[in-house]
């Protein structure tokens, strides 16, 4: 009786020590749907840009609209499903019309990290799983190491408001791929903000020389921002 007892107590320990091991194991929230991969998916934005020149005396402000589109699916060259991201620009007028195809972008979402291919030039936008602090080589398959490679990510499942158009994201991520400031008279910041089921809602992009120029010497300020914001989304 006194062995079948010991046999009892060793099997319901055995048992609780599985069970806590299980709970140990339990894998982490990866956060694959701040980035969606899903063909029919858009999502459109307001883009406000100004492009200064001092020494041609010129400060260009554009205004319009941006829809990015997942158009299809296809396997790339490594064999990995990746989607062919058709964007449509409009006129800097206040009818804001869509024109034809402006340009054709992709994106590839791995178990490990998210790809998006810009004007040619691929970026791994975020890693996976999310998490707070986390670093990484954003330009691993390019060559613009010299502009910052380690990118971070913060403010993880938390809210984001837009302060020009007052919207509001429940959970979001924030990427901060580059603040730098080499030189005293160049500056540059590129900031991302993903949103859960809907994918970029925010970007800053800031890329400014100043330079000494004439007798006597006067700022001069030449390069470019401009900022992407969140209008809507949905599936066409």
């Amino acid at each position: 009786m006194k062995q079948l007892y010991n046999y009892f107590f060793l099997s319901v320990l055995a048992l609780n020590m599985v069970s806590c091991t299980e709970e140990v194991q339990t894998p982490p929230y990866m956060g694959y749907e701040y980035f969606p991969d899903t063909v029919g998916h858009y999502v459109t934005y307001r883009v406000d840009s100004i492009w200064t020149d001092d020494a041609f005396n010129r400060k260009d402000t554009f205004i319009f609209k941006m829809k990015e589109y997942t158009e299809s699916k296809f396997l790339d060259n490594e064999n990995r499903w990746s989607q062919r991201l058709e964007r449509f620009k409009t006129d800097t007028n206040l009818d804001f019309v869509f024109n034809d195809i402006s340009d054709v972008w992709f994106a590839t979402r791995t178990a490990e990290r998210a790809e998006k291919i810009e004007e040619n030039v691929r970026y791994v936008k975020l890693i996976f799983p999310l998490a707070e602090d986390e670093q990484w080589n954003g330009n691993a398959f390019n060559t613009l190491e010299d502009f910052g490679i380690d990118y971070k990510m913060y403010n993880v499942h938390q809210p984001f408001t837009d302060t020009l158009t007052g919207i509001t994201f429940d959970s979001t991520v924030t990427v901060l791929q580059i603040d730098r400031q080499p030189i005293f008279d160049y500056r540059i910041k590129v900031v991302e903000v993903y949103a859960k089921h809907i994918g970029l809602v925010y970007k800053y992009y800031y890329n400014v020389n100043w330079q000494k120029d004439g007798n006597p010497p006067v700022d001069v300020l030449y390069g470019a921002q401009y900022k992407y914001h969140y209008l809507e989304h949905g599936y066409e």
